[in-house]
């Protein structure tokens, strides 16, 4: 099946429900050499006033222990997947077992494709492109709100993850939105 590219003016979304409810996939790489990762946290959004509105961008949170953390960080750019509810199995799976470990790609009905260069999902519903234009990592001391440090970092949450790893943060430029025809 065909993508179309969309325009950013175009894209009508509720990013809650899309990225907190559906999830994605975060993948980056090469054709030689790429993975992913499930994430339901992110941000789409317009930053750092290229356009008269703002840059379009999004906004993504990964662990550094995290295998795919090592594509984004290897790769200028990056690909964010969604998916219909119809693989809810697929990214759960994606999510819970490591490309380090296993051809964890393999184990579900997705296929991946290149996209300039960049890899994503064929069946997926809309796929964003996106350069990196900034990194950083969540720090401790930057926590108002220190319950989350509690519920999402600290090693006694009852969490198997959460091992005081705080997330690099990737900031990439929307280079393109592709949504199935």
């Amino acid at each position: 099946m065909a993508f179309k590219e969309l325009t950013i003016k175009n894209l009508t979304i509720n990013p809650c429900q899309l990225i907190g409810e559906e999830w994605m996939l975060i993948t980056a790489g090469t054709e030689k050499s790429y993975n992913s990762m499930t994430a339901s946290w992110g941000h789409i959004g317009a930053l750092w006033g290229k356009h008269i509105n703002g840059r379009p961008t999004v906004e993504i949170f990964v662990r550094p222990s995290r295998y795919t953390d090592s594509f984004i960080e290897n790769n200028e750019c990056f690909s964010l997947s969604f998916f219909t509810k119809e693989h809810q199995k697929d990214l759960s799976y994606m999510g819970s077992h490591s490309g380090r470990d296993e051809d964890k790609i393999s184990k579900t009905r997705l296929t991946p494709i290149f996209i300039d260069e960049v890899p994503a999902f064929e069946e997926a519903k809309m796929i964003i492109l996106a350069r990196k234009i900034y990194k950083s990592k969540i720090n401790k001391e930057g926590f108002i709100d220190k319950s989350i440090i509690k519920a999402f970092y600290d090693t006694d949450s009852g969490h198997a993850y959460n091992n005081n790893s705080y997330h690099n943060v990737y900031i990439g430029e929307i280079l393109k939105i592709l949504v199935k025809e």
